[in-house]
């Protein structure tokens, strides 16, 4: 049995996050000092952030971030057009991983290497802050692969309300369930940020924001009335997208890729912090 010691003291395996529950390398649990969050890496690559009310994990009715150390490759699909594929992380994919540890050092850089198929290997650099983490991301070895590369960030907003089935969206209490919900967004080339209610629940963010946006916030009383900001550094380096394929209210991602010729650099770079 794996026994993990954390600031709330020792958690038992069978009491990590079920993504977490299988062979992997160990894993780090960070804690903000206020106490706001806890996230936890696996060595298989999976990451997941909980929020924290009243000294207690929200972790039910999606109501975590699942947080993805992504590789895409550019290839001609039919027809020939050139699309996006994701590769996958080897098992146990991680290289340098380091010891568990429940408190990572703040301001400084914590780097590991992510393999996937094909020999890619990535380096993933984390700088936790007091209220967040800085991520970056940047191929170093292209392994057997013969197209584009990108490496990145995917943030998968859960469904915060799997219990609102769409029959359900017209009834007259839906709108005080999703009332506490809602998105700030700061659009590429814009000066202010635009704001999206859930009660909204038909807005589609890929056609709302299609040039993608260099600042994202969402705030909710499903998360504990916590809100999370995503933000580049520069999105010259490198912007943030979505990818919505349900209503809103049923989850979507938040994906950032930094410009592949400009990953590395001081810029290229992605901020995140909990309120």
């Amino acid at each position: 049995m794996i026994i993990v010691l954390g600031a709330f003291g020792l958690a038992r395996a069978d009491e990590l996050p079920a993504t977490l529950d299988k062979p992997y390398l160990g894993c780090w649990l960070a804690f903000s000092e206020s106490r706001d969050f806890e996230f936890v890496i696996g060595g298989d690559g999976d990451a997941e952030l909980f929020f924290i009310k009243n000294r207690k994990r929200l972790s039910i009715g999606g109501c975590t971030l699942k947080i993805y150390y992504a590789l895409e490759e550019k290839i001609k699909g039919k027809g020939g057009k050139m699309r996006w594929i994701s590769r996958k992380m080897a098992q146990d994919g991680f290289e340098d991983f380091g010891k568990e540890t429940a408190e990572p050092p703040l301001r400084k850089p914590i780097g590991f290497t992510a393999t996937y198929t094909g020999g890619v290997k990535v380096r993933i650099t984390q700088v936790f802050t007091k209220d967040g983490m800085e991520i970056s991301t940047m191929v170093i070895d292209k392994g057997e692969s013969k197209g584009e590369l990108r490496a990145g960030v995917k943030f998968l907003v859960g469904d915060l309300f799997r219990q609102i089935d769409d029959a359900d969206l017209e009834k007259r209490d839906t709108e005080s369930k999703l009332e506490d919900t809602r998105i700030s967004v700061r659009e590429v080339g814009e000066r202010r940020a635009a704001r999206v209610k859930f009660e909204d629940y038909d807005v589609v963010l890929t056609e709302e924001f299609p040039k993608g946006v260099r600042a994202f916030a969402l705030e909710s009383d499903r998360y504990g009335d916590h809100e999370f900001q995503i933000t580049t550094a520069n999105p010259e380096y490198g912007v943030i997208e979505f990818v919505q394929r349900k209503k809103i209210i049923h989850g979507f991602y938040v994906n950032w890729y930094p410009d592949a010729e400009k990953a590395g650099e001081q810029d290229a770079r992605l901020l995140f912090k909990v309120k």
